[in-house]
């Protein structure tokens, strides 16, 4: 293909336009490379980063350091080495990873509008393993003002409804744990939120969501703020077709704008960023452990697998195929997200069961390693597959669950009556009756719930061991003794909440090196092609801390973006 013909011509050319994206557009402009193009598959930018909490798992960043914090590279290699198996992740890509993370985030900091607060409280996953922390390696986005991106707020992808008080007001990975137990000060973070919410009258002319963006959002404005301030396009609506190689190079790409075809050339590369393949129901069959639906991600829509699929289509080695980021989640009739089931059910006082009315697992302990037993322990006699939440009138009076809230600010006659006839819901004055109402042998969620009740009282989970690690307490209530994380289920009426084995995107994709570069399937890197985010096989797959993804998201399109500069960012 000769350079006529080409429909446009640029330095880098990168699809997707979450954390990993923009990071790796803004960065390649800071190395010298200008001319940088990001297009979106869908009509809105930020993807499934918009939609998550927006954390980054980010080890001895300068943030951390700043407090005095006692941390260091060499006890988070060895944390990582004890969580992530050598045979799922080379350690090169760890080391390096370790190494750059905190270098990116500095280079994002003191170079553009991206800023962080990490999160002191808020631990490591595996903390009973050596180098875990219980704290100051997580990092959230800084609250920003959504109306700073001017008329590109109405692109925008909208944040998770989870994430929101009231469905209007974003909160916060502290504000959120905080309301969750009604810790000290919870009173006053709701006044002064809703303070803000209502005295902000030309924002209520326009629309019921408060002004202040946080988590996913708040990280994906942050950015798009950045790309603007350098003038750097971004085409919504455009879609990668094919890659196109040349004499072993990609050279560049062809896409779809907006019912268009159109041939880019990238003279130093193109950078896959364009999410997994979660909402591909033909691929969730061929690669995921089963039962597997498209209905059960938090995934955007658009991740189709399309830039996997293209880098394959080159030679591309695909990696960790049958992984992806597990949660449970909950399909709340008539929300447009399953909404992530990660808090509610690690409160003192509710007990997760399967058809049967037995537990797989730790409620507690982080969401990934829950959904690893569940899977494990799923056999056609013993489904997994749904999962129930059961809990009584005291758990209910006093933690949020979901869309249901908590009973003061959301009284039982307010739900739909949807959330019953669809089998979301069930309320009940015997446990008896709670079972039958969702299909659940009576005689198993009685004993589970027996059992429950006799560990609340010991403080001792005989059966998984919950509250044992620091993480299992991190949403646990230190009033309830003597294990925060257990509780008892005796008060009537009681409730069922449906769940499902869900996900918020797959971790399965294309290898790459060190530079982010992709490599073929002899393992040799392959010019001109690069891979980040989930497009990507994970770098850390097991899920060490919360920030597991769009950390190396980020962290791996600065690499990408330096290598394909030659500048040495650090």
């Amino acid at each position: 293909m000769t350079s006529q013909n080409w429909d446009h011509d640029v330095d880098v050319l990168i699809v997707g336009s979450g954390n990993g994206g923009m990071t790796a557009a803004v960065c390649a402009y800071e190395m010298g490379l200008k001319n940088t193009l990001v297009i979106e598959k869908s009509d809105k930018f930020g993807g499934t980063s918009a939609v998550s909490g927006g954390g980054i798992w980010i080890p001895h960043s300068h943030y951390a350091q700043d407090t005095g914090f006692k941390d260091s590279l060499e006890e988070a290699r060895e944390y990582l080495r004890q969580t992530i198996p050598e045979s799922s992740v080379e350690p090169a890509l760890l080391d390096t990873y370790i190494m750059a993370g905190p270098e990116m985030l500095k280079f994002l900091h003191d170079r553009t509008r991206v800023r962080y607060e990490v999160l002191a409280h808020y631990p490591d996953y595996y903390t009973n393993l050596p180098g875990a922390k219980e704290g100051y390696r997580s990092h959230e986005p800084a609250a920003v003002d959504i109306t700073e991106l001017g008329d590109e707020e109405q692109h925008l992808q909208p944040g998770h409804q989870m994430m929101r008080f009231l469905d209007r007001i974003t909160l916060g990975q502290v504000e959120a744990q905080i309301m969750l137990l009604q810790a000290p000060g919870w009173k006053s973070i709701v006044g002064r939120l809703l303070w803000d919410y209502v005295t902000d009258l030309r924002r209520r002319f326009k629309t019921t969501l408060h002004r202040r963006l946080m988590c996913g959002t708040a990280g994906i404005a942050r950015l798009r703020l950045s790309m603007m301030d350098r003038e750097l396009p971004l085409w919504r609506n455009t879609k990668l077709v094919e890659l196109i190689q040349e004499n072993g190079r990609v050279q560049g790409a062809i896409v779809d704008r907006e019912g268009k075809r159109l041939r880019i050339k990238a003279s130093r590369g193109v950078v896959l960023a364009a999410g997994g393949f979660e909402q591909n129901q033909a691929m969730r069959e061929k690669y995921l452990p089963k039962p597997t639906s498209t209905a059960w991600t938090s995934g955007v829509a658009a991740n189709t697998g399309d830039a996997i699929s293209a880098g394959l289509a080159v030679g591309a080695r695909f990696k960790l195929v049958d992984g992806a980021w597990w949660c449970t989640n909950m399909l709340v009739p008539g929300e447009p997200f399953p909404r992530l089931a990660i808090m509610e059910k690690s409160c003192p006082g509710a007990v997760t069961v399967n058809t049967k009315g037995k537990r797989v697992a730790n409620e507690s302990q982080n969401y990934m390693a829950y959904m690893k037993e569940a899977f494990a322990r799923h056999t056609p006699e013993h489904p997994s597959s749904p999962l129930y939440m059961v809990f009584d009138a005291d758990f209910r009076k006093k933690y949020l669950v979901g869309p249901l809230m908590k009973s003061a600010f959301r009284p039982d006659f307010t739900f739909p009556k949807s959330w019953y006839e669809q089998g979301f819901l069930a309320k009940a004055d015997t446990i008896e009756d709670l079972a039958k109402q969702m299909g659940i042998d009576p005689a198993g969620l009685a004993k589970t719930v027996a059992d429950m009740n006799i560990y609340a009282k010991t403080g001792k989970d005989d059966e998984f061991g919950r509250g044992d690690s620091a993480y299992d307490r991190y949403y646990g209530d230190p009033t309830v003794k003597p294990n925060p994380c257990l509780g008892p289920v005796r008060k009537a009426p009681f409730y069922a909440v449906r769940m499902e084995l869900g996900d918020f995107g797959t971790h399965g994709g294309l290898d790459i090196d060190t530079n982010g570069q992709v490599m073929d399937e002899s393992g040799r890197p392959m010019p001109g092609l690069y891979a980040i985010g989930n497009s990507a096989a994970a770098i850390l797959p097991t899920y060490p801390g919360p920030g597991s993804t769009l950390g190396p998201a980020m962290t791996f399109g600065y690499l990408a973006a330096r290598h394909m500069s030659g500048a040495n960012a650090a």
